[in-house]
C-alpha cells in the first residue's frame, strides 16, 4: 500500500511538472514573436502608441543604396506625399500584409520612387520582399537607411508611414489596411482615410 501511495505521489509530480512546462513553453511560443516583431519589450513600462507621432519631422537621411546597389534620393515636396515603411525579415506580420500590401501600391499607382521600404535583418534574406515589392517599392536594406527607424522611435515591425511633402510624417499605422488612399496627384490634405 506504501508503495502505491508513492507511485502515485510520483506519477502526480511528474504530471505537475509535465503541466508547467506545457504552459510555460505555450506562453515563451506565444511571446518570442511579439518580442522578435519589437510589439513587447520584458519590463518596459507601457508607453503611448506605438506609431510615430503625426507632425515627426523625418531627420536627415544621407546617401543610401537601394538592394540591388543603386542610389537612393527621397522624393521632393514637389512630388507629393511618399511611403516610406520598416519591416524585418524576421516579422511574421510583415510577411503576411505583403499580399495587402502590394495590392495597395497597385492600387495607389504611386511610382516606385515614392515608395521606400527600409527592411531590417540579414541582408541575404530581403528576396521575399524583393520579389514581393521590387517593382513597386525601392528596397532598402537598413544598414542603408543608418538607424533611421530609430531616430524616427519605430518601435513595431511592419510600421507604415505616409510622409508629406513638408518632410514630417501625415500619416503612420501598423496595419496596410488603415493605410489612406493617395493617387500621383493626392496633396496631403486631401488623403481619405
Amino acid at each position: 500500500m506504501l508503495v502505491s501511495i508513492a507511485l502515485t505521489a510520483i506519477v502526480v509530480s511528474c504530471l505537475s511538472v509535465a503541466l508547467t512546462m506545457s504552459v510555460a513553453l505555450r506562453v515563451k511560443k506565444t511571446l518570442d514573436p511579439l518580442i522578435e516583431e519589437g510589439m513587447f519589450q520584458p519590463g518596459a513600462a507601457p508607453e503611448a502608441p506605438p506609431t510615430v507621432p503625426t507632425g515627426t519631422p523625418l531627420p536627415a537621411v544621407g546617401e543610401m543604396l537601394d538592394s540591388e546597389g543603386r542610389p537612393v534620393t527621397l522624393p521632393t515636396a514637389q512630388d507629393g506625399p511618399w511611403i516610406l515603411t520598416f519591416q524585418s525579415v524576421t516579422c511574421s506580420g510583415c510577411k503576411a500584409q505583403l499580399p495587402a500590401y502590394r495590392q495597395y501600391l497597385q492600387q495607389s499607382g504611386l511610382p516606385r520612387e515614392r515608395v521606400i521600404s527600409v527592411i531590417s535583418g540579414a541582408r541575404a534574406e530581403l528576396g521575399p520582399y524583393a520579389a514581393a515589392l521590387g517593382d513597386l517599392a525601392t528596397i532598402v536594406h537598413d544598414d542603408e537607411a543608418k538607424s533611421l527607424a530609430d531616430r524616427l522611435g519605430v518601435r513595431i515591425w511592419p510600421t507604415y508611414l505616409v510622409v508629406s511633402p513638408d518632410g514630417t510624417v501625415g500619416h503612420s499605422t501598423e496595419s496596410v489596411g488603415s493605410l489612406p488612399e493617395l493617387a500621383l496627384s493626392t496633396r496631403l490634405d486631401e488623403v481619405v482615410s
